[in-house]
């Protein structure tokens, strides 16, 4: 907003409330979903974050995985810088808005299976990178302890 020290999202939600023709255009699309086979498509896409993002949780940058319905999150350890996350996103096809450490996703229930693997393919980009940056500073990758540990086993 106009005044503040360092700009801030524009709430539209006022703007919005009451009027007469978005009313009847959120009725309509109730109806739409109501009509539709929504609960079966939400349980394939929870399926689908579930078996793409579960696999990030080894990740020493994430502190967790989540999901629940058509919503999937990858909490971060460390805040996510905006600009970068969203630069990297954009060049792979993928619009998220991060969210100080969490990067989510709530795709729409007729997302296919190959836009979906776009998103979450993305998210695990962002992770990829923060690794990247985690190693630049001697932190090591679960997957290389994993390694190291199986070596000696052998």
């Amino acid at each position: 907003g106009e005044g503040a020290e360092r700009p801030v999202p524009l709430m539209h939600g006022p703007t919005f409330m009451a009027n007469p023709l978005a009313c009847r255009v959120a009725s309509a699309s109730v109806q739409l979903l109501l009509d539709s086979p929504w609960q079966s498509r939400v349980g394939a896409i929870a399926q689908q974050l579930e078996a793409e993002l579960r696999p990030l949780a080894s990740s020493p940058a994430v502190r967790g995985v989540r999901v629940l319905g058509a919503i999937g999150v990858v909490e971060m350890e460390e805040p996510l810088h905006l600009p970068s996350v969203q630069a990297l996103l954009v060049r792979r096809g993928v619009w998220l808005r991060p969210f100080g450490r969490m990067l989510y996703t709530m795709p729409p229930f007729v997302v296919s299976e190959a836009e979906l693997r776009r998103i979450t393919g993305g998210m695990r980009a962002v992770v990829e990178a923060t690794e990247s940056a985690l190693l630049e500073k001697g932190a090591r990758l679960e997957s290389e302890v994993w390694r190291e540990s199986q070596s000696h086993a052998g």
